[in-house]
């Protein structure tokens, strides 16, 4: 087996444990108890961020693509619930608990899916890998700017 081969194998295990990860993630979301989408997203970030830092993928793995996707879609359904939470304008439609785990559900199955057409089309290139992350970073940057400036 050649390098590149045994790095795809390895790369292929990782992101398979992740995805039993991702699994374990979507059920433990089931049992948050939270009072308000904005605390439920606080519990479900908490969650996943322990399991990412414990044991976090390779940087050029594509797992860290796995990761960082559902660190993501965490960061963009805290900004939602927390810009309506310190909004201070009187809308009718709020997001409500049930509707914020239902799209988190959604959000975090696209994940997957895309995880999993890799497996069965190729794995992402480290090079492509390292890009990825970079983007994802930087996107969470400014995710989490925004959410500095709310709750100043």
């Amino acid at each position: 087996m050649s390098v590149d081969g045994f790095a795809k194998f390895d790369g292929s295990q990782q992101l398979a444990a992740w995805l039993d990860r991702l699994d374990a993630f979507v059920t433990a979301l089931d049992a948050i108890d939270a009072d308000d989408p904005y605390s439920f997203c606080e519990d479900a970030w908490d969650i996943w961020e322990s399991a990412a830092i414990s044991d976090p993928p390779p940087a050029t793995d594509p797992a860290m693509l796995l990761v960082l996707g559902v660190i993501e879609v965490l960061a963009g359904a805290m900004t939602l619930t927390a810009r309506d939470r310190h909004s201070s304008t009187t809308r009718d439609v709020h997001p409500t608990l049930s509707g914020v785990h239902a799209s988190l559900i959604d959000q975090l199955d696209a994940v997957r899916k895309e995880c999993q057409r890799w497996q069965h089309e190729g794995l992402p290139a480290p090079a492509a890998v390292k890009a990825r992350s970079a983007a994802a970073m930087a996107g969470l940057q400014v995710a989490t700017k925004f959410g500095n400036q709310l709750s100043a």
